[in-house]
């Protein structure tokens, strides 16, 4: 069958498309990722076809605007994720605006090539749209721990005027069944059935260096802002304050930046190692513990890999993954406010020393390895795409 993958101009909601993706293509089926130009060159670096469609989007921009104006109103913390239900419809802001630039270019794709099922990123509200306009089964994928999903009863009328210019009065694909690959302990209720899938790493392509498959004489301490939190703002951008503070333990620290991010770092002590474009998936199972900013690719990458985490979340979305990381025992989570060099030693000392987070980690990432693989859910998606045929 003709698979339509469509996601738009952001690579962290991306990457967890592309381990299905590749295991339809090995099973036979033709497989299409549509994006805005932005995002080609990044669905070609992961060895799936592409085609262009629409105009990019700047994410980075409107994030950053936006969050500018919550931390006006709100400080320096994030607001609490429940209380996001009282933006509406802004809660959908990015993927509409996403699917206005898009639209006309996807239909126009999508008619030409002839799709059996359109597979879309949770955000990308086109798909849905074009698989409704085309008559065709869509299927949404989520990011991992489903943030997007908290809004799903906002979309239809987020999508309003959107609707209304392509001529749907109604969008029953919004309501379509989710390939979730998330642990079911760490998933949030929302809409919709969902099919469990395991959470299969992919975070671009890298050469792995040779020292990191040698033992380390200490403990290895990851660092990583991930790769968004500088296109929002480099300010929030914090790896050099956390790398200094944890430093002075007794291990050995990698700071993993972008080549964009590596200027902010500033002076470091002698047992920090810095590097750009390793794996995750690669890097973190070697590692005992990961500081970051909670952001959903670092989050899944070290649950799968067993990894314990201290995060400082930023955004509404981190917060929530914060909290269910440490209600299920794998991390703990700092404020921003709170977030000084000493607590961040203190935790940082007191993680490595505890096993209970590395087994609790390590219980959910054996979970996860329970869980259909990608190859199964691609079997699965033949056949469920059949019968709603």
């Amino acid at each position: 069958m003709r698979v339509l993958i469509t996601t738009w101009n952001w690579n962290t909601l991306y990457f967890p498309l592309v381990p299905l993706a590749w295991s339809l293509r090995a099973q036979g089926h033709e497989v299409v990722v549509a994006t805005q130009p932005g995002l080609a060159g990044t669905v070609l670096r992961s060895g799936l076809p592409a085609a262009a469609v629409g105009e990019s989007v700047d994410a980075g921009a409107m994030m950053g605007g936006f969050l500018r104006r919550l931390a006006d109103a709100e400080g320096v913390n994030p607001p609490h994720w429940r209380d996001m239900h009282r933006h509406g419809t802004q809660n959908c802001r990015l993927g509409v605006a996403a699917c206005w630039t898009m639209m006309d270019g996807l239909l126009d794709f999508a008619r030409r090539w002839r799709p059996d099922v359109v597979l879309y990123e949770a955000w990308t509200y086109a798909g849905p749209m074009v698989a409704d306009l085309l008559g065709v089964p869509a299927i949404r994928h989520t990011w991992g721990i489903d943030y997007a999903g908290l809004f799903r009863e906002f979309e239809a009328e987020a999508l309003a005027e959107v609707r209304a210019h392509w001529g749907l009065d109604e969008v029953p694909s919004l309501a379509a069944v989710s390939v979730d690959p998330c642990p079911p302990q760490l998933q949030i209720a929302s809409p919709g059935s969902r099919l469990l899938m395991q959470y299969v790493p992919y975070n671009g392509p890298g050469v792995l260096p040779d020292w990191l498959h040698e033992p380390s004489p200490r403990k290895r301490v990851c660092v990583s802002w991930g790769t968004s939190s500088g296109r929002f703002d480099r300010k929030m951008v914090v790896t050099g304050q956390v790398v200094r503070a944890v430093a002075g333990l007794d291990v050995e620290v990698v700071a993993a930046v972008t080549a964009a991010d590596a200027d902010l770092i500033g002076e470091l002590p002698a047992n920090v190692r810095v590097v750009s474009g390793v794996p995750f998936n690669a890097l973190l199972p070697r590692c005992d513990l990961v500081i970051s900013h909670a952001g959903l690719g670092t989050v899944m990458t070290a649950l799968a890999s067993g990894t314990p985490q201290l995060l400082v979340p930023q955004m509404t979305d981190t917060a929530l993954n914060a909290e269910l990381l440490a209600e299920n025992g794998c991390g703990e989570f700092v404020l921003p406010s709170d977030a000084t060099d000493e607590v961040l030693r203190e935790k940082a000392a007191r993680m490595l020393g505890d096993p209970a987070f590395s087994a609790a980690t390590a219980s959910v990432r054996d979970a996860m390895r329970q869980l259909p693989t990608p190859n199964e859910m691609a079997a699965h998606l033949t056949s469920l795409t059949s019968s709603m045929v």
